[in-house]
């Protein structure tokens, strides 16, 4: 009982915070609407690229960018396969961690390492306010300011970096995410059709659903533009994967379901014995399993 209201408050106060997120005067509040953040395709990316290692599974660049904020650069880990057996151009993926999380996060390497050894180029990101950008960002309004917007913003634009490189298959690039960068990859990836495949892991939607006695309408028309469970839907008809677990001490369960079902009916869905932190299962297998799932969804080349 603890866990559940520890959860539910948490989700409460991002709630409340997210109110205070500014919204574009363009976007109408609904899951049929344009893009709901920036874009730059066009803008140039001004990368830059520093090997920082080579073993037998991998090269692994530390890479630099432009992101969507003006003046802001956004930092990188680039693994690219060093196996004789992967040739370029090759299937790639974004892979985005947690709340207190950044690329050099022992899990995210983990997983990263998984896909790199099995063909594919990982890009992990530096978001907002996290790792080599830490106190780099203009002052929070509060504790719980996210940014939403402006991680979809830099999701996009590392998407244009990857697209730009001729070692990455521009046409099999997939998202994965945990915990926030679920919550966040959602609705970037139902907007973002280069995304041909996405995994979301610990994710949840419907924040409004969490307030007793149902949410104010504007409260409610606030959230459609950035809550990912208004958003699902517009990834069909691309392979969607939704795992989830049954002790998660920080997604409510009320938020993992209503994700789960405004998702596609095709999607696949999984539920672990396991809580938000994968404790209870085997971590290595559990990521070794969407990672071979991603890479089987994948367009063929």
């Amino acid at each position: 009982m603890m866990r559940r209201r520890r959860s539910r408050l948490i989700a409460l106060l991002f709630l409340l915070a997210s109110i205070a997120v500014p919204l574009r005067a363009d976007i109408k509040a609904d899951a049929t609407s344009a893009c709901p953040y920036p874009t730059a395709h066009d803008a140039p990316l001004d990368a830059t690229e520093k090997l920082l290692t080579t073993t037998d599974d991998y090269t692994l660049y530390r890479v630099e960018f432009n992101g969507i904020k003006p003046g802001s650069r956004v930092p990188a880990n680039l693994y690219l396969p060093h196996k004789s057996t992967f040739k370029a151009p090759y299937p790639a993926v974004l892979l985005q961690y947690g709340t207190g999380g950044n690329k050099n996060t022992n899990y995210i390497v983990a997983i990263g390492q998984i896909a790199v050894a099995r063909g594919m180029a990982v890009l992990t990101i530096d978001a907002p306010d996290r790792g080599e950008r830490k106190g780099k960002e203009a002052p929070k309004m509060n504790f719980f300011d996210m940014r939403f917007f402006q991680y979809l913003g830099d999701y996009s634009r590392a998407i244009d970096y990857l697209a730009a490189r001729n070692d990455v298959d521009k046409s099999r690039i997939a998202y994965v995410g945990i915990s926030w960068g679920a919550i966040t990859g959602v609705t970037f990836a139902a907007h973002d059709p280069r995304i041909k495949v996405i995994a979301s892991l610990v994710g949840g939607g419907n924040f409004a659903g969490l307030i007793p006695g149902g949410a104010p309408e504007d409260l409610i028309l606030k959230t459609k533009t950035f809550d990912p469970y208004y958003h699902i839907a517009l990834i069909a008809p691309r392979p969607l994967l939704l795992v989830n677990v049954t002790h998660d001490q920080l997604v409510p369960r009320l938020m993992a379901d209503a994700l789960q079902k405004a998702a596609p009916d095709y999607a696949k869905r999984v539920w672990l014995e396991a809580d938000h932190f994968f404790n209870g299962v085997d971590r290595q297998v559990e990521a070794t399993a969407v990672i071979e799932w991603v890479i089987e969804n994948l367009p063929k080349p």
